[in-house]
């Protein structure tokens, strides 16, 4: 195999691992700015799921889509998102029926 197609491949997972990535904190970004109140409810009842159950839901299944079905190797970058940002890193203000990372 060629050194510049090797580089090329490397060149485009890393891309495409950057695309995931912006995805993922422009998904949660919004989130915060426009649920406000729901994010400041769903911390303090450590439930963000139970509180923005439909909008997660629609960033994953973006996330899904865009991602995680046609690409392999990719991480669910919005469950690490959601994690760090808006749960503060603590998984459990999620919830309990948060189902988790994506596959």
């Amino acid at each position: 195999m060629d050194i510049s197609a090797i580089y090329a491949a490397g060149l485009a997972r890393a891309l495409t691992h950057s695309r995931a990535l912006r995805f993922a904190r422009v998904k949660v970004a919004e989130i915060q700015l426009y649920q406000a109140s729901q994010v400041k409810s769903g911390r303090a009842a450590r439930d963000l799921y139970g509180a923005l159950g439909p909008h997660i839901d629609a960033a994953r299944g973006s996330f899904r889509e865009s991602f995680l079905v046609p690409l392999s190797g990719v991480p669910d970058y919005l469950h690490q998102e959601l994690v760090k940002t808006l749960a503060k890193e603590d998984a459990v203000l999620l919830g309990p029926t948060y189902p988790g990372p994506q596959a």
